[in-house]
């Protein structure tokens, strides 16, 4: 099937209101997912602060800044700020 065919498919079964509210749904099951995997990986670190073991420890404290990068590069993904950023540097608009 082609690509136009696939679009005038799309077109001729749902509106354009049903077909963003697919999409903004798809987007949130996106960002949840996302969110629970950066909070998964949050807890080794979390877990590495309450050890007894001075070693572990100071490897959480050099995870934790790695972590912190992470999540703000995703937080700003998410957002659209990285785009702008993007645009703004790259295109000058």
């Amino acid at each position: 099937m082609a690509l136009s065919e696939i679009i005038a498919l799309i077109t001729s079964t749902t509106t354009n209101t049903q077909l963003y509210d697919i999409l903004n749904r798809v987007y949130l099951i996106v960002i949840s997912v996302s969110a629970l995997l950066i909070a998964l990986l949050w807890i080794p670190i979390a877990l590495g602060f309450f050890s007894s073991d001075e070693n572990r420890k100071t490897d959480a404290k050099m995870k934790l800044k790695n972590a912190v990068y992470g999540t703000v590069i995703y937080v700003l993904a998410v957002s659209g700020v990285l785009y702008a950023v993007f645009q703004y540097v790259a295109l000058g608009t």
